[in-house]
């Protein structure tokens, strides 16, 4: 996205073009709604498992990725885009926890997977800028894609960095990464949706994959 667009025009009309601090104060004017949306959703099942967070971060950048093809007229229209979107990852979700607990029986029996936890980090990272890939040939993209994460992570701003590493490397909860930013919540949201996106980005440039996503 271009880094600024003409001030006078409208908050959406400029976010749309590609201004990323229009798209910001929308996100910003959409957080706490779009977060009581995805929290009654929610199925009791996975609460504790899953928190709010967890839908909205990759909701918040699938919305950075693509909000240069929004077509909508208002900010209703803009909520509602979102809302499906986080409807869709909150399903992809879903779908995920009940794989994870038809293969937790198998795990165990197989004497589980030994692993460094800073390795798994990394994997989880690239699941989220990439999505799940299970054939042969995205196994091959998929260690492609963690290598140029690695790269990728080292050319982001500090403040970038410093973001993906408490949240996604070191786990550390959104509330927690706020607190060591002295950051309020949202803003970290922010950070993480611009970060993530640059790191797709700068990832797409080194892999086969990432650049037919």
């Amino acid at each position: 996205m271009t880094d600024r667009v003409e001030s006078t025009l409208p908050l959406l009309t400029r976010a749309v073009a590609g201004d990323p601090e229009a798209l910001e104060e929308l996100l910003w004017s959409q957080f706490d709604r779009l977060s009581e949306r995805i929290g009654r959703k929610l199925p009791v099942a996975l609460q504790g498992l899953v928190s709010i967070e967890d839908i909205l971060q990759p909701t918040f950048v699938e919305v950075w990725k693509n909000i240069t093809t929004f077509e909508g007229e208002d900010q209703e229209a803009l909520f509602r885009w979102m809302t499906t979107i986080a409807n869709n990852k909150l399903i992809d979700r879903i779908r995920s926890e009940q794989a994870v607990k038809r293969g937790a029986g198998r795990a165990v029996a197989g004497g589980g997977g030994g692993g460094g936890g800073g390795t798994s980090s990394v994997v989880d990272l690239v699941s989220l800028l990439t999505g799940g890939l299970t054939t042969p040939s995205g196994a091959l993209s998929r260690q492609e894609a963690e290598r140029a994460l690695v790269a990728a992570l080292d050319h982001l701003k500090p403040e970038y960095r410093q973001a993906v590493q408490l949240r996604y490397l070191d786990g550390l909860p959104v509330a927690e990464v706020a607190d060591r930013m002295n950051r309020s919540e949202g803003s970290v949201h922010m950070l993480l949706g611009r970060a993530l996106k640059k790191l797709r980005n700068s990832m797409g440039h080194s892999s086969l994959f990432l650049s037919k996503r």
